[in-house]
């Protein structure tokens, strides 16, 4: 209810800033532009490294984030390349990795190589990132020095003492050619700790488990590439080799009603386990004809991914029991996608190009359980997914106008799935995914951006194959061959306001239709009578819902309200987030929300700039509501607590940027309402309440360019 209350306040506050004129016409009144920063009657916006300054940034990625208005997309994460688009270029060009997220990339780039950041804010603002209706191209000086970037930060903690992290890269130019080496290592632990209570329906206390844990992983990644042309042709190829390590180790004591000790409990887990995986990839971009362009992408990459889990009770007077799990995935993708640019159509740009690719999932699981020695092995799980895909594309920009902008579209999706193993199905299917975008440049500084379209969600290949969660009374997630894809129609809505020169408020709505929700069902298992054996829970789909989406961004620069007063530098950021949804559960009948999905979500940042002593001081806070996950015979409670981060930092220092940061989390509580039966029963059987605190995390890092 606080959460909301504040949502309402400052939506009102925003509505207020986007109603005021003088404050709407700071950024056009030539007497007080900004001269680090050119305005476009479309809205379209250049910012030149002075503009960067107060910040003292270090890397491309610095910049980046203080841009007003704008945040970085990643994309979804989702198979193939086409629909992974970002919102953040580099010289112009999407980089040809999976492996590799964008922040990582720019955090590559040392600031002192950025000749200036672009900003467009119209529908189809690039043929790279089609979809997008607000992206930044990041343009680098040309140099033939040897130049880059290092970060080296020392974790600890109260209890686990000192861990070392380091990223580096390092850019050379020759002529028209590029290279580039990059090196990352990491090491973190963390610890956590708390009870774990057994209660009767009506809240009558029977058992007591108090958890102490230390789980830890390391990591390093190795990767290069090579930008240069032949010809009149850009070519650019890329690799990355990563390698990482787990652990998890979790001691609990048990305790009855009276506090006696009535038994023990050891879980160790080994995941991943020096896993490897590479990813290469590359692009050749040509232009055959005038005012045409052809580009061409491939990509491949595979991973190892190995997990292994152990948990072993002993109970006083009873047989000690045993359970193990032993998993090993395999996935591997190879994309190949040609798009084709068209100009020189009046008032239009055409893309069209087809996309191909191949997913493959071979994974195995296996289990056992002893007790007193004696082991039961129980159902292996070996299944082999193959997904081929073909996707055709075809869009259409349209400018209407300075202020008018439409994008069209529409993506064709023939794919076919294969299941073999324990599970066998073949499925095919076809879709067709609609796009339209429409952006209205009301002013150079408010935009209001409107969108259709239909989007199919891609299968996680992972929840064709089962597998045991050993920390949650060995709950199992059993795997589902009868999965098909979710279906969703979107409408959304928004609008985005500068002010201040370094001030924006944006608000988004959305409402979706969704078919084929994706949600927790029961599975069952069948002899070969016919006769049901067992019941789980697993992904599948529960049929239509609703889903309906607000989000608001405020960037709040204090100046106006500080310098009168003596000082200035002061901003303050808000992001909130509101997720409805209405679901008929499978189980009940009834209407619910969506499983796995709080209501709301918020973040505030507060930062203090000191340029002339070269010190920021800032801090970040977050909230989120509870979410809710509905099994067959249980509902789970999981409520996350606030986190909090503290930080300085000093910029002057002669090898580069020093700064301290303090990260904290709350108690995070989880509550499973366990019923005798199903949850159709209504008669609550058993209440499980845990409590889970960390130890807080001190970071020291210094990062420079070179």
């Amino acid at each position: 209810m606080f959460g909301l209350k504040i949502q309402r306040a400052l939506l009102a506050t925003a509505t207020a800033i986007l109603s005021v004129p003088g404050v709407a016409n700071a950024n056009v009144d030539n007497d007080n532009a900004n001269a680090d920063m050119s305005v476009t009657p479309t809205g379209s916006r250049k910012f030149d490294p002075d503009f960067f300054a107060a910040y003292a940034p270090v890397t491309a990625l610095d910049m980046v984030r203080r841009i007003p208005g704008f945040s970085i997309d990643q994309g979804e994460g989702r198979r193939g390349f086409g629909e992974n688009v970002g919102n953040v270029l580099i010289d112009g060009d999407r980089p040809s990795t999976k492996s590799d997220d964008i922040i990582t990339i720019l955090s590559r780039i040392p600031a002192s190589q950025v000749a200036f950041i672009s900003l467009s804010e119209q529908a189809g603002a690039d043929t790279e990132t089609q979809g997008q209706g607000q992206v930044v191209n990041v343009v680098r000086k040309r140099s033939a020095k040897i130049n880059g970037t290092y970060e080296a930060t020392i974790s600890a903690g109260t209890r686990y003492g000192f861990r070392p992290s380091l990223n580096t890269s390092a850019t050379m130019r020759r002529g028209d050619t590029s290279y580039e080496l990059n090196f990352s290592s990491s090491s973190r632990r963390w610890l956590s700790f708390g009870p774990e209570d057994f209660k009767t329906a009506s809240a009558a206390l029977i058992e007591r488990r108090f958890y102490n844990g230390k789980d830890g992983n390391d990591r390093a990644a190795l990767g290069g590439a090579i930008k240069t042309r032949f010809g009149g042709a850009k070519v650019n190829l890329n690799g990355q080799l990563r390698w990482s390590d787990g652990f998890g180790m979790r001691e609990a004591e048990y305790f009855n009603s009276n506090g006696a000790d009535i038994g023990d409990e050891l879980l160790l887990r080994s995941g991943p386990i020096s896993d490897l995986r590479y990813e290469l990839g590359g692009d050749i971009e040509f232009s055959i004809l005038p005012k045409t362009n052809t580009k061409i992408v491939m990509l491949y990459r595979s991973a190892q991914e190995s997990n292994d889990s152990s948990i072993e009770t002993a109970r006083i007077a009873q047989p000690v029991s045993l359970f193990e799990t032993r998993s090993r995935n395999t996935p591997t993708e190879a994309v190949i996608r040609m798009q084709n640019d068209l100009g020189g159509l009046g008032r239009h740009a055409v893309q069209f190009g087809a996309e191909m690719a191949y997913n493959r999932l071979a994974a195995r699981f296996s289990a056992a359980n002893s007790v007193a020695g004696a082991v039961t092995n129980l159902p292996a799980s070996n299944v082999l997914v193959e997904e081929t895909r073909f996707e055709p594309f075809i869009s259409d920009i349209w400018t209407l106008g300075p202020a008018w902008k439409i994008e069209a579209g529409a993506i064709a999706e023939f794919s076919k799935l294969t299941l073999s193993g324990d599970s066998s199905a073949e499925r095919s299917f076809t879709f067709i995914k609609p796009r339209a975008i429409a952006t209205w440049t009301i002013s150079p500084q408010t935009t209001l951006e409107l969108r259709a379209e239909r989007q199919v969600a891609q299968l996680n290949f992972n929840e064709f194959a089962t597998s045991v969660d050993v920390s949650a009374g060995n709950q199992v997630d059993a795997g589902n061959a009868d999965l098909v894809p979710e279906k969703t129609t979107t409408l959304s809505a928004l609008i985005r306001h500068k002010f201040l020169d370094r001030g924006s408020v944006q608000f988004r709505g959305d409402y979706q239709r969704v078919s084929d929700t994706q949600d927790l069902v029961p599975i069952t298992v069948r002899d070969a009578g016919g006769n049901i054996t067992a019941q789980f829970d697993g992904a599948g789909n529960i049929g239509k819902s609703t889903k309906w989406n607000g989000e608001l961004e405020i960037t709040l620069p204090l100046d106006w309200l500080t310098k009168p007063i003596g000082f200035a530098g002061a901003e303050v950021r808000y992001v909130g987030h509101y997720h409805g949804s209405r679901v008929t559960d499978p189980v009940t009948g009834l209407n619910r929300r969506v499983s796995y999905t709080p209501l709301w979500h918020q973040q505030w940042d507060i930062r203090y700039d000191v340029a002339d002593l070269g010190l920021v001081y800032g801090a970040s806070f977050g909230v989120q509501d509870a979410n809710f996950a509905y099994f067959l015979n249980e509902k789970r409670r999981q409520q996350e607590g606030t986190w909090t981060t503290i930080f300085i930092e000093y910029s002057k220092f002669k090898l580069g940027t020093i700064r301290f940061q303090v990260s904290d989390w709350a108690v995070s509580r989880r509550n499973r309402f366990i019923y005798a039966g199903t949850r159709t029963s209504g008669s609550l059987g058993q209440i499980v309440s845990r409590e889970l605190s960390w130890d807080p995390l001190l970071q020291l890092s210094l990062s420079g360019k070179f």
